[in-house]
């Protein structure tokens, strides 16, 4: 069915807002996905989202259903319910720094997100692909703790996670340490950390990611590759992380002086009437 759009300044669009009754995917977690797309490419001018009421009219749901899918929304914190005001498009990537101290909880919270670590693989004694047997200067098949995660705001996955330890670095590391957040606070207890390498670029998320991260082949994702040393210089993990880009952007921290030197700038305007 297609149906005709109110839009927020009065004009209307004929788009195809379509649920289908006999999938089964649940009607909600159909116009949750469609509300998601339709979310990422709100005009930037306004923040004030669909009612409920315009939503039912919409989609031809139950308000059950509409409160459903947006209450996840709104859990992974793409929109905002407040009384008395409606409902609001929250538009901020979360932000991330690679520069220690790392806290990703404290980043995302910043963000108004919260961050859920799903771990989908804990296995001792994996064989190390040659790809990140080269990172860790080792031989491909040589012993590693093979660690995999999502990093979800609610159900929404916004990231896919991979690292590899040699055996020897990672000791009795136990599952549960997998869990949570950093697995850098974990090894700092086992071996003494110099110094992380990271190396970030743009991609497409293409079959194997868009499964993953649940989007489209298409859609544009964020790649970064790391590994970390010790201080006898010893690489002691190394790994991929895949970030959803409409939903994440890195920030760098470039410091300006030598250690213990102090900058004192002298600013001049070239002419009257302009700044520097």
């Amino acid at each position: 069915m297609q149906l005709s759009v109110a839009l927020r300044n009065g004009s209307s669009m004929s788009s195809p807002h379509t649920v289908d009754r006999a999938s089964p995917l649940p009607l909600y977690a159909q116009v949750k996905r469609q509300l998601r797309t339709m979310i990422l490419s709100w005009p930037s001018d306004c923040d004030r989202f669909h009612t409920e009421q315009a939503l039912c009219g919409i989609y031809e749901v139950s308000r059950a259903t509409i409160r459903q899918a947006v209450a996840e929304l709104e859990e992974e914190g793409l929109l905002q319910r407040r009384q008395g005001s409606g409902t609001r498009v929250i538009r901020r990537k979360i932000d991330l720094s690679i520069s220690p101290p790392t806290n990703f909880s404290d980043q995302w919270a910043r963000s108004g997100r919260s961050l859920i670590v799903e771990l989908l693989r804990f296995e001792r004694n994996a064989p190390c692909p040659a790809v990140f047997a080269e990172m860790l200067a080792t031989t491909p098949g040589t012993p590693t703790v093979r660690i995999e995660r999502f990093l979800r705001s609610g159900a929404m996955r916004i990231a896919w996670d991979q690292r590899f330890i040699p055996m020897n670095m990672a000791g009795d590391l136990l599952r549960r340490e997998a869990v949570k957040v950093s697995l850098l606070d974990a090894l700092a207890r086992r071996v003494e950390l110099d110094r992380g390498e990271s190396q970030l670029e743009a991609g497409l998320a293409g079959e194997e990611y868009a499964e993953r991260l649940e989007l489209l082949p298409q859609e544009p994702v964020l790649i970064r590759n790391m590994r970390y040393f010790t201080v006898d210089g010893l690489p002691v993990m190394a790994g991929l992380s895949i970030y959803r880009a409409d939903q994440v952007r890195y920030k760098l921290t470039a410091p300006m002086r030598a250690p213990g030197m102090a900058i004192k700038p002298e600013v001049r305007n070239p002419q009257p009437g302009f700044a520097v």
